[in-house]
């Protein structure tokens, strides 16, 4: 078997429902969001050039494309997330980041598990109506980059290209799904235009700038996991 075939690629967005108000930060909150940020910088920055935002990437829930990751898994890309670029639409050959992840946690909600960064983009014209688009609540959906290694069969944990089983359909009562194992690189996150996961952007803290400007609100999430995926998926990118 090639690497080809043992490396897979993926990308998982999701969609906002509604909007909650977003509770002003703290001192300490932001010297601590300060450490951090810096520790990816040339020079040091100031509370006053750059905004955070807070979004989820993704949870352990069944998604639209009737896949799920593992909660030893989302332990792995919690890992590999600080340091990644925040995108536009997955667009690794034509632009460059607009942020770059700087924290990340695992947040639980009852039995939903996510991966929820920190993301820090500069306040500079070029930001300006990126930033506005977020927080008018135009750019509000969430997706990851990510590669794996294995899509295991929910029905009979054998590799999902190779079985017989196709996801969304069900078996003596049982709907088929794939799990993905094996992390092996987060490539990035992204603003998107629709979802499948349910992630988004969530109420947060915001930096002193946009308390110069007004609060607009944070958003939250949910998660959508009943729409078609076909057997022809290709799963491995060549």
């Amino acid at each position: 078997m090639s690497i080809i075939e043992k490396l897979c690629f993926g990308e998982r967005w999701g969609e906002v429902v509604n909007i909650h108000p977003t509770l002003p930060s703290t001192e300490q909150e932001k010297e601590s969001d300060l450490s951090e940020i810096n520790r990816f910088t040339l020079r040091p920055l100031t509370i006053n050039e750059f905004i955070v935002f807070t979004l989820d990437l993704c949870h352990n829930q069944i998604d639209r494309h009737f896949s799920c990751f593992p909660e030893d898994e989302l332990e792995i890309i919690n890992r590999k997330v600080p340091g990644r670029p925040l995108m536009e639409r997955h667009d690794l050959k034509g632009s460059l980041p607009r942020g770059t992840f700087f924290r990340s946690t695992l947040h639980q909600d009852g039995d939903r598990l996510s991966v929820r960064p920190k993301v820090y983009v500069l306040t500079l014209e070029e930001n300006r109506n990126f930033i506005a688009n977020i927080e008018g609540g135009i750019y509000r959906e969430t997706s990851i980059g990510f590669s794996f290694s294995f899509p295991e069969c929910s029905i009979c944990n054998k590799d999902i290209r190779r079985c017989v089983h196709v996801p969304g359909e069900n078996y003596e009562g049982k709907m088929c799904f794939y799990r993905m194992r094996g992390i092996q690189e987060v490539l990035e996150g992204s603003v998107v235009a629709c979802g499948s996961q349910g992630t988004s952007f969530v109420s947060d803290a915001r930096t002193h700038w946009f308390e110069q400007f007004g609060e607009k609100g944070g958003l939250s999430f949910y998660q959508n996991a009943r729409k078609n995926i076909f057997k022809n998926k290709t799963w491995c990118k060549e």
